[in-house]
């Protein structure tokens, strides 16, 4: 037996223990000089050349090979769950993006706090959509906008509130609040020690009208849709303060690869320019009464 059957005899042997990571790169180039000069042993030589090229790759490329955790959560209308199915212009625009770069990842539904602690402790994370807000933006790697939203304090027709300012708002009894969530962190960072936070908006717009809040800190857009989803008349509530007006982002967690995020940033851009994040959102401005994109109701 020749000493070029031996060694690719022994190889084999290492390959088929599950031993492919022990494989340094410079074994696999040593390989595939090997197999160079075998005439036989066919399958063999074919199973190793498949699993030597991708121990290579995996070697060369441990970025591009890596699994990405997505996250989201139920916050309507850029992102919710109806009939048990994720949907929303946000689920959209990132599955084109997850076809665009080859990534099969299942998007995963957490209540926010739950998903913004992995962004933050985790490798390989992606969340959407963040509020990009200053304090967040060099916790984590960004692309967008997805949309733009303004933060608004609500509260029930007929409640006899007015807010004028901040410390106005802080002289109420109770403000729902979504845990963890943006506009709890910006009222807080104003001093305010009156929030009653939950893990769902919902709970906030059934709260209010049951009188259990007196304010509800949300967004508009979405006010409508999570008015229909919980089961309350939207024309009950009003808008009596608003507090900002800021971009919803798609994050990565900050040990992400460059390379992933530039793979992603490079799919958006290319969305943005083709006309399908055009598209996607002039659909869900048709769809949805409360119009994900009130920008593009102005336009003629």
């Amino acid at each position: 037996m020749s000493s070029s059957i031996t060694n690719l005899d022994h190889w084999h042997h290492l390959l088929g223990d599950g031993n492919e990571e022990r494989i340094p790169v410079g074994g696999c180039i040593k390989l595939f000089s090997l197999l160079q000069g075998i005439d036989g042993k066919e399958a063999i030589v074919k199973k190793l050349f498949i699993l030597v090229a991708s121990v290579f790759f995996v070697s060369v490329h441990p970025a591009l090979s890596a699994e990405l955790i997505i996250l989201t959560e139920n916050l309507p209308p850029l992102n919710y769950v109806e009939d048990g199915v994720l949907v929303g212009p946000s689920v959209d625009t990132v599955k084109e993006i997850q076809r665009k770069v080859g990534s099969q990842e299942e998007i995963k539904v957490y209540p926010w706090a739950r998903a913004y602690k992995m962004a933050l402790e985790k490798e390989n994370v992606v969340l959407f959509g963040m509020t990009h807000t200053k304090v967040r933006h060099e916790q984590f790697k960004w692309i967008g906008p997805l949309a733009t939203k303004r933060d608004i304090l609500v509260a029930r027709k007929g409640s006899g509130i007015r807010i004028n300012s901040l410390d106005d708002a802080k002289k109420v009894n109770r403000i729902g609040t979504l845990r963890d969530d943006t506009r709890e962190r910006l009222l807080k960072s104003h001093g305010f020690t009156n929030l009653e936070p939950v893990s769902d908006e919902q709970m906030n717009a059934k709260k209010l009208m049951l009188g259990r809040i007196d304010l509800w800190a949300y967004k508009i857009p979405g006010l409508r849709t999570v008015c229909e989803l919980a089961g309350v008349d939207y024309n009950e509530m009003e808008e009596v303060y608003s507090l900002r007006e800021i971009n919803v982002d798609i994050a990565f967690s900050k040990k992400t690869s460059d390379s992933i995020v530039q793979k992603w940033e490079n799919a958006f851009n290319e969305m943005g320019a083709d006309g399908t994040l055009m598209k996607i959102r002039e659909k869900w401005n048709r769809k949805l009464p409360d119009a994900p994109f009130p920008e593009l109701e102005d336009k003629p």
